[in-house]
């Protein structure tokens, strides 16, 4: 037991009360992760850095979250079982270690973290291969991606955040030019014409959401079960997607986006189910507040849904149709309605907030997630992590989630599906390869690039 002052409650915000509360039979609002280190490490010493570290620098992970009348806070407990929430996790030593690591996942995941302690545990595989894993659990309400990719900074031996891109990231600051007269008139006009546009265009993005028709039924929108499947991809080197984008002049997350709606469409295919007019969305986590608040914890960002290109005949064309969306939604209103949205679904009864989710996610079979990681190594305990990835939860009838980390100059990808909809995530995860390597060779003139990808 490690033991705390006991603090006083603090009220939880509408949005994490609604990310809280989002929890299903089928879909549990848990962000899973692995981490793999080349060079072994010892449970204690890992125990220590939470001890140490996590624990002790970051109030929110002594807390648990409680319901008072209608009222949720966050409550410090006097003491944590670190024996509950750091535990050895054994894999069979048989076989492929990553298809039993993957089996041995795709178990735990489904089930739900202890209610009556801080929502999070680590799960710790010693030995595994020539180093060391971790599985990693943390309920949505605790923090965002980008939050806890601040905290893995944070309980580092050096911080490496920033050379991430979303370092670059800034809110926009309005304000006069000076404390003139003139100038506050102005800046008192600007300012009401600006929250008159944005409550048009606030309006204008919750009727289209609202009154957008429903994803067409695929596989992907078949009833969900309580069971999930994950699978991760080869690593992906960055300068490979750069040159790709550049070629194509996009973005590295309109390439990789592009080639995920390309997986989609031959696992369709595969299936025998049609593909020409399907409309399948996915919604799209975007970040809406500056690195350097990241630590405050809790969720800051809104979502937007991305209609896939599954329909489109090439790669080409499915990375293009990607990119144009993209632009419109990045341009728009969207992210910040869903975000507000969220907010006052947090101050209903869960009745209300349930039927709202069940309405929303009609709308898109899938999440898709992208954090940007640092580009240089993150060393925790003297060990480089070698490999970090995770999975996204997802909500409401979703039985679809990618998550897209950038880290080390490379790029992760990890694939987790209800496993009544997509039972073998490896075939979708090896179209995800074939994408770009169909796109690759066919910008760049490249015949193959097996001999490029890192295995983790």
């Amino acid at each position: 037991m490690r033991t705390f002052n006991q603090l006083a409650r603090e009220p939880m915000t509408n949005v994490d009360t609604a990310w809280l509360r989002m929890d299903s039979d089928e879909n549990l609002m848990v962000i899973n992760g692995l981490l793999f280190f080349d060079e072994p490490m010892s449970q204690e010493e890992f125990k220590t850095l939470l001890e140490e570290r996590l624990v002790a620098q970051h109030k929110r992970f002594r807390q648990r979250p409680v319901c008072e009348g209608n009222a949720y806070y966050w409550e410090e407990l006097p003491e944590l079982d670190m024996d509950y929430h750091l535990t050895s996790l054994v894999v069979d030593e048989e076989g492929d270690p990553d298809e039993a690591l993957r089996r041995t996942v795709s178990k735990l995941i489904p089930l739900p973290l202890e209610s009556g302690k801080p929502l999070w545990r680590f799960h710790f595989v010693s030995g595994f291969k020539s180093g060391s894993a971790v599985l990693v659990r943390v309920h949505h309400s605790y923090a965002d991606g980008i939050a806890l990719i601040s905290v893995l900074d944070s309980i580092a031996d050096h911080s490496v955040l920033h050379s991430s891109p979303a370092a670059r990231f800034k809110t926009p600051e309005r304000k006069p030019k000076s404390d003139a007269v003139l100038h506050r008139l102005a800046f008192l006009f600007t300012s009401v014409l600006f929250y008159l546009g944005f409550a048009g265009a606030w309006l204008f993005e919750m009727l289209r959401v609202t009154f957008c028709r429903p994803d067409t039924k695929t596989a992907y929108k078949r009833a969900l079960s309580p069971n999930k499947e994950v699978g991760w991809a080869p690593s992906l080197p960055v300068e490979q997607v750069k040159q790709v984008g550049k070629a194509m002049d996009c973005t590295i997350n309109d390439v990789i986006l592009g080639c995920v709606a390309g997986s989609l469409r031959r696992y369709l295919e595969r299936i025998g189910e049609p593909v020409a007019g399907v409309c399948v969305r996915a919604t799209i986590p975007v970040n809406l507040r500056p690195l350097d608040e990241a630590l405050d914890l809790g969720n800051r960002f809104g979502l937007v849904y991305l209609e896939l290109p599954v329909g489109g005949a090439s790669p080409h064309d499915r990375i293009k149709a990607v990119q144009r969306s993209m632009k419109k939604l990045k341009n728009g209103m969207q992210a910040q309605m869903s975000y507000n949205v969220l907010g006052m679904l947090g101050y209903f009864p869960s009745v209300i907030e349930r039927w709202a989710l069940k309405f929303f996610s009609s709308k898109a079979s899938a999440v898709m997630t992208n954090v940007p990681g640092p580009s240089e190594p993150v060393v925790l305990m003297g060990r480089k992590l070698s490999k970090p990835m995770f999975w996204v939860p997802q909500s409401g009838g979703i039985g679809i989630g990618v998550s897209i980390l950038s880290y080390d100059n490379k790029v992760e990808f990890g694939f987790v599906a209800d496993a009544a909809l997509v039972p073998d995530p490896q075939a979708m995860i090896d179209d995800f390869v074939d994408e770009f390597k169909s796109i690759q060779a066919e910008v760049l003139g490249a015949l193959s690039f097996e001999g490029q990808l890192s295995q983790a």
